[in-house]
Order: structure tokens, then C-alpha cells, then sequence
């Protein structure tokens, strides 16, 4: 269900992910908005939100235009025929609501290995990047999804953790929180997905996957995720009840490979690829096999708990032991995915 593949982001980003290896085990499980039908899934992509830096997104009037190559830019040096190559791809994290102003995504998106945050400026935090029919496009931001970020609240990026809770610059209009975990972690072997940008494509719903272990400490977990380096940061939600339970940190397994240009290419001749006689193709392993990736356990944030009751008080073992409305028995508001069928 998934590959990997460092996406050494060769487009130069300045938000440089340090944890962005991709990989496929068994079947590739990643959807695209549209062709998500699961509720649960649906209402955890409501609450999912693309990373991009402040010079990905261009002034255009009443919106901002995407800047971003496709995925199958011959930089890349991607093989055609790989999923989603003509999509663009312009985000470098990914991320969850968890409260009206409060987005919960990876340390190292925020900030470099064992320094302080530094990305807080000139980060932006965008809702709606996702596709909501086939072949439609994603060159376009309305203004109102876009956000800024006012503080960094929470923050580890080293041997303590990776993770951070950003304060964003005004309440999310629209879009609910996601629903937040109670009660004791899942156990092993227990359905999971997570939603997020690989490659920082557009978001998409990643499933049939499981989380294969918990650590002593329950601080972290290893899962079987068909996740990318555009995935850090994203939200790990149980697969029974939709609600959150981790944030996607980390790859275990290897990068992309790299194998002979297959012949019928369709590559133009002076096409980087075509001269190297070589490209890049995601890493396919068993349902079961590789390293696996890896989540930081919602529940074991320190502070986490106390932020979201707005006090100084609490543990980071209450964390998710906070009241949120369930998840509604009607199909939720898509409407900032566009029109759905």
C-alpha cells in the first residue's frame, strides 16, 4: 500500500521537510477528494489543511494563484505514468484543526532539527487544496482558506518529539475540528488513515493501512501509511471512528528508485530524462513489509491539553480528553472542495 521516496523537493523549496521519504505498501491506497465515499474520511479531509510558503501563493485578485510544477516536471525526474504526474505540486506539510484557530502538524515543518521554530512568518496554511472532480484543476486559492500563522503554541523537533501546534491568525471559518481521540491508543493491528499532501500534491485520503506497533513508552507508533514527504505533519485518524489520534512524523523505508526511461515514454527528446535514460519510480513493498512509517501519539503532547481548555493547568496524558462534537450523521459541508456530485 505504499512506496518511498525522499522528494528531496529538487523545485528548492525553502521549507526544506527533513522527514520525506514516500512509500507504497501493498496496493496504492491514496484517493483524491473526490473519489473518497467514506464519511469519516470526508469529515477528516474537512479538517485537513496544506502548508505552503508565502511565495507559493501569487496575488491574483479575489485569489491567490498556485505556483508549483507539476509532479511529473522532468526535475523531478519522476517516470511517466506514475500516479497523479500532471498534478501540481506546491505545498511542503501538511496539517489538522484542531480547534477553531489551533493547527496540529509536524515540528519539522515548523522548524530545523534541534533549533527553535523559524517558520511561523512566512508559512501559510491553506484549506481546500484537494480535488473535487476528475481532471479539475488546482491552480486557484480562494483568499478566505488561506491563513497565516500568528504563533507557534507547541513545538519539539528532535530527541523529545516532532510536533507542533501552530495558533493560526483568526478563527477557521467553515470547516469543523477534527474529532479528537479519548480513551486508551489503538492497539496494534487496528485500521487507520491519514489525510494529507504527498509530495505536496494536492490532499488526499490515504487508508487500508494499520498501525503495526506502539512503542514502550506510548509516545510514538509505527504504521504501514502509503505516505510521502508532503504527508508530514498530516493527521492519523482511527479508521473505526474517524477521530484523531497521531500526527505522521517520519519514513522508516527507502527513497524512490531508480530504474531505465521505459520504452513508449512519450518524453519530448530534449526532456532531462530522456538524456539520462533514467528516472524515479516509488518504491513497492509488501502490505507487511519494509520499516514502516511513523506517528506521534496525539495524547503524549505535553501541553496539549491544557491549550486546547485555554488554561496553564492539565497533563499531557488528558490531552485528548477534551469534549468534541461527534461526528455528524449527515454528509459534512464540502463546500470549499467545490461542487460534489
Amino acid at each position: 500500500m505504499k512506496t518511498i521516496l525522499i522528494l528531496a523537493f529538487a523545485l528548492a523549496l525553502p521549507f526544506q521537510a527533513a522527514a520525506q521519504n514516500k512509500t507504497i505498501y501493498g496496493g496504492d491506497s491514496r484517493l483524491d477528494f473526490y473519489e473518497v465515499t467514506d464519511r469519516a474520511e470526508r469529515a477528516a479531509m474537512m479538517s485537513a489543511v496544506s502548508l505552503f510558503r508565502d511565495t507559493a501563493l501569487a496575488d491574483a485578485g479575489e485569489v491567490f494563484a498556485v505556483n508549483g510544477a507539476i509532479f511529473g516536471h522532468e526535475r523531478r525526474a519522476i517516470c511517466p505514468g506514475q500516479r497523479f504526474f500532471e498534478q501540481r505540486s506546491a505545498a511542503f506539510c501538511s496539517g489538522t484543526l484542531i480547534a477553531p484557530d489551533l493547527v496540529l502538524t509536524a515540528g519539522h515543518c515548523m522548524g530545523d532539527k534541534n533549533k527553535p521554530p523559524s517558520r511561523c512568518e512566512r508559512a501559510r496554511f491553506v484549506f481546500g487544496y484537494a480535488v473535487s472532480a476528475e481532471g479539475s484543476a488546482t491552480d486557484t486559492i480562494a483568499k478566505a482558506n488561506v491563513y497565516s500563522c500568528s504563533k507557534v503554541e507547541i513545538y519539539a523537533n528532535g530527541a523529545a518529539g516532532d510536533y507542533s501546534v501552530v495558533r493560526l491568525d483568526r478563527p477557521v471559518q467553515g470547516p469543523p475540528a477534527a474529532r479528537l481521540h479519548a480513551g486508551a491508543f489503538p492497539e496494534a493491528g487496528s485500521a487507520i488513515f491519514t489525510v494529507g499532501g504527498p509530495y505536496g500534491l494536492p490532499l488526499k485520503v490515504v487508508n487500508d493501512a494499520s498501525v503495526r506497533f506502539v512503542n514502550e513508552a506510548g509516545t510514538f507508533f509505527g504504521t504501514n501509511l502509503d505516505t510521502s514527504g508532503g504527508n508530514s505533519g498530516g493527521g492519523i485518524f482511527s479508521a473505526r471512528d474517524g477521530a484523531l489520534i497521531g500526527v505522521h512524523t517520519a519514513s522508516w523505508d527507502p527513497d524512490l528508485v531508480e530504474i531505465p526511461l521505459p520504452p513508449n515514454h512519450g518524453l519530448p527528446a530534449e526532456d532531462a530524462r530522456v538524456k539520462a535514460g533514467k528516472c524515479k519510480t516509488i518504491t513497492a513493498l509488501e502490505q507487511d513489509g519494509g520499516s514502516g512509517k511513523k506517528g506521534y501519539v496525539l495524547s503524549k503532547i505535553p501541553g496539549l491539553a491544557a491549550l486546547l481548555r485555554g488554561d496553564a493547568r492539565g497533563d499531557a496524558e488528558a490531552a485528548v480528553n477534551v469534549p468534541v462534537a461527534d461526528i455528524p450523521t449527515g454528509r459534512a459541508d464540502l463546500a470549499r472542495f467545490g461542487a460534489i456530485p
